[in-house]
C-alpha cells in the first residue's frame, strides 16, 4: 500500500507571525532589510521631486503661480508623507524581545563565533593576554544580554576566553598587558 503525501506544509501554521505590507516590500524573510531597494526608491523619489519642482517653478515662471503651490501640497501629501512614513518604519521595525537583548539568536551565534575565531588568532601573539581578556569580556556581555535559549552558548564562550586568557597571562607572567617602553 502507498504511503500518504506529507501534507503537513501545505497549511500555513497558526503561530506563524503574518508579515506586514512594509515587511513584505522592504525586507526579507529574515527580517533584514533590502537595502538596494530602498535606496533605489531614494533615489527615484529624489529624481521626482527634483523634476517635478523644475516643472513647477517654470509654470510658476510663465504665470501661473497656482501650480507651484499645487506642486507643494501635491509633493508633500503624494511623496514626502508616504516616505516618512517608510522611514518611521523602518526606524521602529526592530524590537528588543521581553527575554533578552537585542539579538536574535543567528545573531547572537555570530557574535559568539566572531569572539571565538579572534581569540584564536590572538593567542600567539604578545599581547594575547590583553586581547584574550578583551575578548572574553566581550563574551560576558553577550552573556549578559543573550536571550535564554542562547545564555548557556554564550556563558560557555565566555569561561573558555577566560581560560585562554589566564593561560596566556600565565605563560607571559604577569597580567597578560604587553611591556611597555621605558620612560611611561
Amino acid at each position: 500500500m502507498a504511503e500518504a503525501p506529507d501534507t503537513s506544509k501545505l497549511v500555513r501554521p497558526l503561530t506563524t507571525e503574518r508579515r506586514g505590507l512594509f515587511a513584505k516590500a522592504f525586507s526579507d524573510r529574515d527580517g533584514n532589510l533590502r537595502t538596494a531597494l530602498l535606496l533605489g526608491l531614494l533615489v527615484a523619489v529624489v529624481a521626482i521631486l527634483a523634476l517635478g519642482t523644475f516643472a513647477a517653478l517654470l509654470a510658476a515662471n510663465l504665470g501661473s503661480p497656482g501650480t507651484l503651490a499645487m506642486w507643494v501640497i501635491g509633493a508633500f501629501f503624494v511623496i514626502k508623507v508616504p516616505l516618512l512614513i517608510v522611514c518611521w518604519w523602518i526606524i521602529t521595525r526592530r524590537r528588543d524581545p521581553a527575554g533578552g537583548g537585542g539579538w536574535e539568536s543567528r545573531e547572537c551565534r555570530e557574535i559568539l563565533d566572531y569572539l571565538e575565531t579572534q581569540a584564536a588568532a590572538a593567542e600567539g601573539r604578545p599581547d594575547a593576554g590583553a586581547r584574550l581578556a578583551y575578548f572574553a569580556r566581550e563574551a560576558w556581555f553577550v552573556a549578559d544580554r543573550a536571550l535564554d535559549a542562547d545564555k548557556g552558548a554564550a556563558v560557555e564562550t565566555a569561561v573558555r576566553l577566560d581560560a585562554m586568557a589566564a593561560a596566556a597571562a600565565a605563560r607571559a607572567g604577569r597580567d597578560g598587558l604587553p611591556s611597555r617602553p621605558a620612560g611611561e
